[in-house]
């Protein structure tokens, strides 16, 4: 993803009112690292491309689920909010971009219901990776500041 397809889905979350866009708020250069499109990381990277472009509505949803695992607890309550948001903002979505009389209304609302039963079936893994992913980035940006601080107290 690149910062101006971003800033699409930023302004698509916002009209759509979806469960977590705030996240996608959050430091651009993280944001743009972790959210990998519509499936799990260790997919092969022209294999989540050409999920995306089946499913390209459902683009901004996958984003905030990637946020919603990088930031979460360990809590399997946790876990199945995320798997459950990702059903729910599908719907938004759905409903947002395609009108009633719109057969990819009820298609892309299947296929963000499909998804989020895959994640709470398989996604446990993908769900803990992140989280270990998001505790290795603040061990290094400790380490960072601990580096600038002796480099700026004269310590170096």
């Amino acid at each position: 993803m690149t910062a101006d397809e971003l800033c699409k889905l930023r302004k698509l979350s916002s009209e759509c009112k979806l469960e977590g866009r705030t996240l996608l708020y959050h430091d651009t250069e993280l944001v743009l690292r972790v959210c990998n499109g519509i499936g799990p990381s260790w997919f092969p990277e022209k294999l989540r491309k050409m999920i995306d472009s089946f499913h390209p509505s459902l683009q901004v949803v996958a984003a905030i689920h990637d946020l919603w695992y990088y930031y979460g607890t360990g809590d399997i309550r946790d876990f199945h909010m995320a798997n459950d948001a990702f059903k729910t903002n599908g719907a938004l979505v759905a409903n947002y971009l395609f009108g009633w009389y719109n057969p990819r209304r009820y298609l892309v609302e299947l296929d963000a219901a499909r998804f989020a039963k895959l994640c709470d079936l398989g996604g446990k893994l993908a769900y803990y990776s992140a989280i270990e992913e998001r505790r290795l980035d603040d061990e290094a940006a400790i380490s960072i500041a601990r580096i600038d601080d002796l480099v700026n107290n004269g310590g170096i």
